[in-house]
């Protein structure tokens, strides 16, 4: 069976593993991301991570296709850096690709993790069959996606654009772009975090899941913010499908079922019908099995 190696390198965390053809993360790993500064000691702790991982493959006889690396961020033209990124300075003009091809003598291709995620939606999630797709992910900051009949939407950056950056407040929180109430500053792990007392997002959704009023509150809050920016996106892309992802979605339908009546509050009617709001089902590992997709089933 096919596998690659896939690196999704994002703000707080770096998730690793090996993605067989079906889509399934048969390895994985996870290290904090700590570039601060220097990015060689991430590297480093990518690569003790990696190299058993891909070692363990080749003596089962599958040999990987190629390492494919998802980061947060804009990528240059070529695919070689990530050029921008408030989140991951020190990761900026660092010459990603070629770091990772000197560590390991495979192919490397470098995705923006927004496509990634959304790739993987398309390909193997809750995203499959949708003729034009939007996906977003929220972790440390909130990306986003696009997939028109079967090809990513590049035309900043390499991807969609920083779909996270439209401003919903202007007297909200500051963001980390500059700007303030930012749909990112509203929705991220940090602001849901605010929201329950300086919780974890884990911690916060377990009481939710619990039945904790003020847990349930913090998400369903945030799902209101989240269905008022995918509301606003929804006019530039059209989407019949929008899937949502990373690791605050994994509070289900605690965050989905708020976010997806405030959709309905505020967005237009749709020609095309209503549109579908779903969460992933890859538990915060979308970015991984996309990154894989860029040798496993790349899209155009």
């Amino acid at each position: 069976m096919r596998r690659a190696g896939a690196v999704d390198i994002g703000g707080t965390s770096t998730k690793i593993g090996i993605v067989d053809e079906e889509g399934r993360v048969v390895s994985r790993a996870t290290v904090p991301t700590s570039a601060a500064g220097n990015p060689l000691p991430l590297m480093d702790a990518i690569a003790a991570s990696l190299r058993p991982m891909l070692d363990a493959a080749i003596a089962t006889s599958d040999q990987p296709l190629g390492i494919g690396v998802s980061v947060a961020g804009f990528l240059d033209p070529e695919r070689t850096a990530m050029v921008e990124n408030a989140n991951l300075l020190a990761l900026c003009g660092f010459p990603l690709r070629r770091a990772f091809e000197e560590r390991f003598p495979l192919d490397c291709r470098l995705e923006v993790d927004s496509n990634a995620t959304v790739a993987a939606e398309y390909r193997y999630g809750a995203g499959r069959g949708s003729k034009r797709l939007l996906g977003v992910t929220i972790g440390t900051g909130l990306g986003g996606g696009v997939v028109i009949d079967g090809a990513l939407l590049r035309y900043t950056g390499e991807c969609a654009g920083d779909l996270g950056h439209i401003i919903l407040d202007p007297k909200g929180p500051p963001c980390s772009c500059g700007s303030h109430g930012c749909l990112e500053a509203i929705v991220s792990s940090g602001a849901l975090s605010r929201r329950a007392g300086g919780r974890s997002v884990r911690a916060i959704i377990s009481a939710a899941k619990s039945g904790e009023r003020e847990a349930v509150a913090a998400l369903a809050e945030t799902g209101r913010w989240l269905g008022l920016g995918l509301a606003s996106l929804s006019p530039l892309f059209a989407p019949d499908t929008i899937v949502v992802g990373g690791g605050v979605a994994a509070a289900g339908d605690l965050l989905l079922e708020p976010t997806r009546a405030s959709y309905r509050e505020h967005a237009a009617p749709e020609p095309g019908g209503s549109v579908r709001i779903a969460g992933s089902t890859f538990e915060g590992w979308e970015g991984v099995v996309g990154a894989a997709t860029l040798f496993l089933d790349p899209l155009p």
